[in-house]
C-alpha cells in the first residue's frame, strides 16, 4: 500500500489529500498486507507543531485473524506499532470466530521519510463443503488522525470514532476517520475448504490406521511380557 499525503492549512481546517494503494503478498492461509507510506507535507513544521497522529485501523472479519502473539513479537522488536482491539482465538474456524480491530500507529520524523509497514494476516478454516474455495473479505482500511494537543480541525473527516490513543489500550481518544483517494475497495480472498465427498474415504483410512496402531501396540506389550517371563 502506498500512501501519499499532501498537507494544506486553510482558514478553518486542515486539508489532508491522501491517495492509498494496497498490495497483498503471498497465497494460501497466511498473507501479508504491505504498505509503503510517503508523507508529503507542504509545511512540515506546521504539521509537527500540531501534535497530530496518524494511524491505520483495519476491521478484521471472522473469516481471518491477526495473531496477537505475532503482533506482540513485532512490537517488542520495534517492527510494528500496533495493538489488537477485541478477543482473538486463533484456533476457531470462521463460523465460530468473532471480528476484531487492528490499530497501527504511524510515526514520522521527517517530511521526506518513507515508512514501510507489513501486517501479517491469517485466513481461518471454513466449514467443509463439496470442495472448491470459500471467500474471506478483507475490509478497506481506515485512515485515522487525532490532534490531542491542538484545536486543528480536519476538513475531510467522514466520521469520528473513539479508539485507543496509543499502544496503551486503556487510554482512548477521539479519532477522525478521514476520506482518501484509492483504486480499491473490499478485497475478496479465496481459501480452500474441505471436500465432504472425501469424508467416507478419510473415515475408513482413519479407522484402518487406528486399528493398525492398536495392533502394533498390543504386539509390543505382548512381546515385552514374554521377555520378562
Amino acid at each position: 500500500m502506498i500512501v501519499l499525503i499532501t498537507y494544506v492549512q486553510t482558514k478553518d481546517c486542515t486539508d489532508l489529500n491522501i491517495a492509498i494503494y494496497q498490495k497483498i503478498e503471498r497465497l494460501g492461509f497466511h498473507r501479508e498486507i504491505n504498505w509503503l507510506i510517503e508523507p508529503h507535507y507542504i509545511d512540515y513544521e506546521l504539521w509537527d507543531e500540531s501534535s497530530c497522529q496518524l494511524a491505520l485501523m483495519l476491521d478484521v472479519l471472522p473469516e481471518m485473524y491477526v495473531d496477537p502473539d505475532q503482533i506482540d513479537d513485532l512490537r517488542r522488536l520495534r517492527k510494528l506499532n500496533a495493538i489488537i482491539n477485541g478477543d482473538v482465538n486463533i484456533e476457531l474456524p470462521a463460523h465460530q470466530a468473532l471480528k476484531h480491530k487492528v490499530y497501527i500507529y504511524l510515526n514520522h520524523s521527517n517530511s521526506n521519510d518513507k515508512l514501510i509497514v507489513t501486517l501479517p494476516i491469517h485466513l481461518r478454516y471454513q466449514k467443509s463443503h463439496f470442495g472448491g474455495f470459500g471467500k474471506a473479505y478483507l475490509n478497506k482500511v481506515n485512515l485515522l488522525v487525532t490532534c490531542i494537543k491542538s484545536t486543528y480541525n480536519i476538513c475531510n473527516t467522514v466520521t469520528t470514532i473513539i479508539g485507543p490513543k496509543n499502544l496503551n489500550e486503556m487510554e482512548t481518544a477521539p479519532w477522525s476517520n478521514i476520506s482518501y483517494i484509492s483504486d480499491f475497495d473490499v478485497v475478496e480472498l479465496l481459501v480452500p475448504i474441505g471436500d465432504l465427498n472425501h469424508y467416507p474415504l478419510v473415515a475408513i483410512v482413519t479407522c484402518v490406521l487406528g486399528c493398525v496402531g492398536c495392533i502394533y501396540l498390543l504386539s509390543i506389550i505382548t512381546n515385552n511380557k514374554h521377555l520378562n517371563n
